[in-house]
C-alpha cells in the first residue's frame, strides 16, 4: 500500500511559515493587517450562530409575498391553471436576470441566505407595498384632476419609479447596514440590488400575465414579449444604481453627510432609470422602439459590460489582497490560484469531491472564505482600516483554516481507502 501524504509539499511549507511566526504568551498569532503589517491577534473560535436576520428577513417577505397571493393573485379569481402558467411565464425573464446577477458574483459569491431574503423582500414587501402605494397615489390624483387617463399615464412614470425604487432599495439598505462587512465592492451591492430587482420583477410579472391572461384583454403573449424577453433588465438596472450607492457610501465615504450624500445621487438615478422606462412607453408610445434600439439597448450594453469589467477585475483584486497572507504562511500561492482561476477553482472542487460531500462543502467554503479576505484586504489598504471588518476576517480566516483541515482529512481518508482497494486488487490478481 502506498504512503499518503497529508497536503503535500505545499502543506509542510505552510506549516514550517506558521511555525516561524511570533507567538506571544497569550498564544496570539500575527496575522496580516490591512497595512500589511502583522498584528498580534487572539485567535477567536469559529462563530456558527443562527442567521436571525436572514431568517426575520425572509419571514417577512414570506408574509408579504402571501398576502399578494391572497389580494391580488387569488387561484380563485385568477385560476389555478392560469396561475401556474404565467408564474412559468415569469420564470423565464427571472432566469435570464438572476443567471447574470450570479456570474459577476463568481468570484466572491455572497451568502445565498442573505440573496434568498433580498429576493422574498423584493417578491412580497416591495411589491405588496408598492401596490398599495401605487394606487392610493393614484386614486388622489384622479380625484384632484378627475382625468383617468391622465392620472394612470402620471402614476406610471412618475409615482411607480419613486415608490418601486425606495421600497426596492431599503431592503439592500437594510441589509448594508446589518450585513456591512460582508460588502467589499460595488458589485455586492449590485448583486444584492439585483435580487432584491428580481424578486420584484418576478411578482409583478405575474401580476401583469394574469391579468391579461384571457381572451378579452388579447392574451398575454406580446406582455411576456415585451417585459420578459425584450426588457428583462429594466428593474435590475435601475435598483443596480441603489446598490451602487449604498456600496461606495460604505466602502470610500467616511462622513455622514458624504455617505447621505451618495446614496440620495445614486436613488435618483434608480428612479431616472426606471422613469426612462415607463416614460417612453407611457408618453411616446409611437416612437417606443426607436427610443429602444436607440438610447435602451445601448444603456443596456453599457451596464452590463461595465459590471463584467468590475467582476473581472475583482480576481485581480482578490489576488492582491492575498499577498500578505502567503507571506505569513496562511495560504501558499497555489491556493490564491485555486481562489482566483476558474479552471484551478474548477479542479479543486473535482479534487475534494473524491473525499465525500463534505469535502465538496469544506472546499467551496475555503474558496469563498479566502476569496472574502482578499476583497476586505484590498479594501482596507485603499481605504483604511475598519475593526469590525477585521475582526470578520478573524473569524473567515479561522474557518478558512478549518475547512482546509477537513477537506484535506476527507481526501486523505479517501486517498489511503483507494491505496487498500488497489492492493487487494493486485493481491487479487497475482493469486
Amino acid at each position: 500500500m502506498y504512503a499518503t501524504h497529508w497536503g503535500g509539499p505545499g502543506e509542510d511549507y505552510r506549516l514550517k511559515k506558521i511555525s516561524s511566526v511570533n507567538i506571544n504568551e497569550v498564544n496570539g498569532i500575527s496575522a496580516p493587517a490591512p497595512d500589511d503589517a502583522a498584528p498580534v491577534w487572539q485567535t477567536p473560535k469559529a462563530l456558527h450562530s443562527f442567521p436571525w436576520f436572514e431568517v426575520l428577513m425572509m419571514t417577512v417577505g414570506s408574509i408579504g409575498l402571501l398576502g399578494l397571493v391572497v389580494f391580488w393573485l387569488s387561484p380563485a379569481s385568477s385560476g389555478i391553471a392560469s396561475l401556474a402558467k404565467t408564474t412559468l411565464l415569469a420564470v423565464v425573464p427571472l432566469s435570464i436576470v438572476l443567471s447574470f446577477i450570479l456570474f459577476i458574483d463568481r468570484w466572491e459569491p455572497e451568502p445565498w441566505k442573505t440573496k434568498g431574503a433580498l429576493f422574498l423582500w423584493g417578491a412580497g414587501v416591495a411589491t405588496l407595498s408598492s401596490g398599495i402605494l401605487n394606487t392610493a397615489l393614484e386614486e388622489n390624483i384622479i380625484l384632484s384632476t378627475g382625468d383617468l387617463q391622465q392620472s394612470q399615464a402620471l402614476g406610471a412614470s412618475f409615482i411607480a419609479p419613486l415608490v418601486e425604487e425606495t421600497l426596492k432599495g431599503l431592503g439592500v439598505l437594510i441589509v448594508v447596514v446589518v450585513r456591512r462587512t460582508s460588502i467589499n465592492s460595488v458589485i455586492d451591492g449590485v448583486v444584492y440590488a439585483g435580487f432584491s430587482a428580481g424578486g420584484f420583477m418576478f411578482a409583478e410579472d405575474i401580476l401583469y400575465f394574469v391579468r391579461l391572461d384571457n381572451p378579452e384583454a388579447g392574451g398575454v403573449l406580446w406582455t411576456f414579449v415585451i417585459r420578459g424577453l425584450a426588457s428583462p433588465f429594466v428593474h435590475a438596472m435601475a435598483t443596480s444604481m441603489t446598490g451602487i450607492g449604498l456600496a461606495l457610501a460604505l466602502m470610500r465615504f467616511k462622513r455622514g453627510w458624504s455617505k447621505t450624500g451618495v446614496v440620495l445621487v445614486f436613488w435618483f438615478f434608480a428612479m431616472v432609470v426606471h422613469f426612462g422606462w415607463n416614460g417612453t412607453v407611457t408618453f411616446l408610445g409611437q416612437y417606443f422602439f426607436l427610443l429602444y434600439v436607440l438610447v435602451g439597448v445601448p444603456a443596456f450594453l453599457v451596464w452590463a459590460v461595465t459590471l463584467i469589467i468590475l467582476s473581472h477585475k475583482e480576481a485581480e483584486k482578490i489576488r492582491v489582497g492575498l499577498v500578505p497572507y502567503v507571506r505569513t504562511g496562511w495560504l501558499i500561492p497555489g491556493e490564491v490560484t485555486m481562489v482566483t482561476d476558474r479552471r484551478a477553482r474548477r479542479a479543486a472542487l473535482k479534487w475534494a469531491g473524491s473525499g465525500g460531500r463534505e469535502a465538496k462543502r469544506a472546499m467551496r467554503s475555503f474558496l469563498v472564505n479566502v476569496a472574502s479576505l482578499g476583497m476586505d484586504q484590498r479594501l482596507m489598504a485603499k481605504y483604511g482600516p475598519d475593526h469590525a471588518r477585521i475582526e470578520n476576517d478573524q473569524q473567515m480566516l479561522t474557518q478558512a483554516v478549518e475547512n482546509r483541515r477537513e477537506f484535506l482529512r476527507l481526501t486523505s481518508i479517501a486517498e489511503q481507502q483507494q491505496d487498500v482497494t488497489d492492493a487487494v486488487s493486485r493481491l487479487a490478481r497475482a493469486q
